[in-house]
């Protein structure tokens, strides 16, 4: 077989191969911050999906508009609309492993950077999302993971050994993980 003919061979062995699902480094808490040109605190007032053209295709994309409840990092805004590649349009449904999903009414903390107009504006796709939880015993906003877990500290953040397999005793509230927060962005300011 002469070597046009094989690499023609192995581009369609290739494309025939099944696609491997997105893989995120879990960014550190410093990394977060580091990367992020916005972080806030928001509540989701609106989602809606849509087909749009690109040089690379046509795709889903969803965009998710946010009442910014607080700025812990970055600009002040009263709202802001965030672009996420995926989606659902009628019976066509473009899943993105890793991205956030977004619910009116969901509140949380997100690192953004919107630079280069990203597939997820959240730093580290899922790992720069932290669901906002009301303790219905206390009334106190508790921070929790993407996934649903209680965060115990801010260097707990992209540290897959500190994954509590049960409950961890004490779990940060959002008043000191903004505080972490703020912290954090003074020290790396002064840098």
């Amino acid at each position: 077989m002469r070597p046009a003919g094989l690499l023609a061979a192995l581009a369609i062995l290739l494309a025939a191969l099944p696609a491997t699902p997105t893989t995120v480094v879990p960014p550190t808490f410093d990394e977060l911050v580091q990367r992020s040109e916005l972080v806030i605190v928001a509540r989701v007032v609106a989602t809606r999906s849509a087909w749009v053209d690109s040089r690379s295709g046509r795709s889903i994309v969803t965009d998710v508009t946010v009442s910014i409840e607080q700025t812990l990092k970055g600009p002040t805004y009263a709202e802001r609309s965030l672009e996420f590649l995926g989606g659902t349009v009628g019976e066509d449904t473009l899943h993105v492993d890793g991205m956030p999903e977004f619910h009116v009414g969901d509140r949380a903390v997100l690192f953004l950077n919107e630079a280069g107009r990203p597939a997820s504006p959240v730093v580290g796709f899922m790992y720069g999302w932290f669901r906002i939880v009301r303790d219905p015993s206390t009334g106190v906003d508790m921070v929790r993971t993407h996934d649903g877990r209680p965060l115990a500290s801010s260097q707990d953040v992209g540290n897959p050994r500190a994954a509590p397999r049960v409950a961890p005793a004490r779990s940060l509230s959002l008043l000191e993980f903004g505080r972490e927060i703020a912290d954090k962005v003074r020290v790396q300011a002064a840098r």
